[in-house]
């Protein structure tokens, strides 16, 4: 309940300062026509381009190693050899019933017992929870050393990131063993050299596409892994032929991503560094993320918005990438407004979870209850986060919140002066009487002579 808030609070402030960048994007990129020849007078200023992602004539190899390949891959982007063990691993279910007189809860936790290929290397010896199952790590060891490492693969993420969760997304860093990856330093658009931290850290772009590679690239046999074969796929695998996977059974997969596709940047114009020995390029530019300091009140404010950049696969003009980076952004800053909001009304829920438990001792109100609770639940967390989006709006859209205010206060005030001379006309002339008196006015009068009424004076009758 008092971290839900400030998610909200954050993720107003962050959709702002993402809508600052693409305004910047906007106002302040340059269109490059021709990425063959830019003008030298752009270096370290925002440009936008496009253009087809080349290697050239070179090719690419891994580095020198048993398990390497037995010939360099033409126009690779990126080559990359995966390494995967046949492993066990802890199925958990948990079976939660409640019982119908008492309100108490009976969880039965089952574990069982799944086998799969992954990447991240041998699993415990023995299963937790299942000491009697256990893992073979089978040749990982000798793998390791043929790959030319001795530091064996761990997974990808930040540091502290949970081996569970690396698990679960099945994500390895490829540059410890047996593993193994490399990045063609030739890669370029136009006159633009990409380095390989641009490669690397746009995956969406880059490595978008994986093809294996021809099998006649792969090697029959490895030094020091005479088990390993070459299979009908073009892996390297001790599977027998014929037969399914065991447990410690390793396979390798070789792949590489293409270059000649197009790309979109919007970036930083930079002086390049060439290196003929490494295999970088002679081009004259490169690009690089751009800092945003936004200036405003004539430059007596300034927020700094970070280092900005934008890249994406295809030919795309300015107005579209700027478009496409708004529609993502909205939609980042729905899903995060929807759990936002669920997390809310679960705290608010949860708050409730004392009474809730009481009432599940009585069987007739249990359900009531908790409908009545989960109601109160929904109107507070929904009330309490349309109050902090609607602060937050003053805090980082102070214009836009006071015009949206003003228009309330507009709308309001108009009904309440309505109402107001409503109330003051039906005060002066009640509505029966007005009714009675609409009435009487529209009714013609009948005139009864005095011959009519027995000689007596003539009276008007409605």
């Amino acid at each position: 309940l008092c971290i839900s808030p400030i998610l909200v609070w954050k993720n107003e402030g962050r959709h702002v300062t993402e809508l600052r960048k693409i305004d910047y994007f906007k106002n302040k990129a340059t269109v490059i026509g021709n990425v063959d020849a830019p003008s030298e007078d752009l270096t370290n200023q925002l440009v936008h381009f496009t253009g087809q992602v080349s290697v050239d004539d070179t090719s690419l190899d891994l580095p020198a190693a048993p398990l390497n390949l037995t010939s360099p891959v033409p126009n690779a982007l990126l080559v990359r050899r995966t390494c995967l063990i046949y492993q066990k691993f802890e199925n958990v279910q948990q079976d939660t019933q409640s019982a119908t007189v008492g309100g108490g809860q009976t969880t039965t936790t089952t574990y069982t017992v799944r086998e799969d290929w992954t990447p991240l290397g041998p699993q415990p010896e023995q299963l937790p929870h299942l000491p009697q199952e256990t893992n073979s790590s089978g040749i990982w060891s000798d793998l390791v050393a043929a790959s030319g490492a001795s530091e064996s693969a761990r997974p990808a993420g930040p540091e502290g990131f949970p081996p569970e969760l690396a698990a679960l997304f099945q994500t390895v860093d490829f540059n410890s063993a047996p593993h193994g990856i490399a990045v063609a330093p030739s890669a370029h658009v136009g006159e633009f050299a990409l380095s390989k931290e641009i490669i690397v850290e746009e995956p969406a772009v880059f490595q978008a596409e994986w093809v294996p590679v021809p099998s006649d690239m792969i090697p029959d046999e490895v030094e020091g892994c005479p088990d390993l074969r070459k299979d009908g796929h073009g892996n390297l695998t001790t599977v027998a032929e014929g037969e399914g996977p065991r447990n410690g059974d390793v396979m390798i997969k070789y792949e590489y991503a293409p270059a000649g596709f197009d790309a979109s940047f919007i970036v930083e114009q930079v002086l390049a560094e060439s290196d003929p020995e490494t295999g970088v390029g002679a081009h004259k530019f490169g690009v690089a993320k751009n800092r945003v300091i936004d200036e405003r009140c004539c430059g007596k404010i300034s927020d700094d918005l970070g280092v900005v950049w934008m890249v994406r696969r295809g030919r795309h003009d300015l107005g579209e990438m700027i478009q496409m980076a708004k529609e993502d952004e909205t939609t980042v800053t729905k899903i995060l407004r929807l759990v936002c909001w669920v997390l809310l009304v679960a705290a608010w829920w949860m708050l409730f979870s004392v009474i809730t438990t009481l009432l599940s001792t009585l069987p007739i109100v249990k359900q009531l209850g908790n409908f009545a609770f989960f109601l109160v639940a929904l109107i507070l967390g929904t009330s309490c986060c349309c109050m902090v989006t609607a602060v937050a709006y003053i805090r980082y859209r102070p214009l836009l919140a006071f015009i949206i205010i003003a228009i309330g206060a507009t709308i309001g005030g108009v009904i309440g002066w309505k109402a107001g001379s409503t109330a003051e006309e039906n005060a002066e002339n009640p509505p029966a009487m007005a009714f009675v008196e609409a009435v009487i006015q529209h009714l013609a009068p009948i005139d009864f002579g005095k011959d009519e009424l027995d000689g007596s004076s003539a009276v008007e009758v409605y």
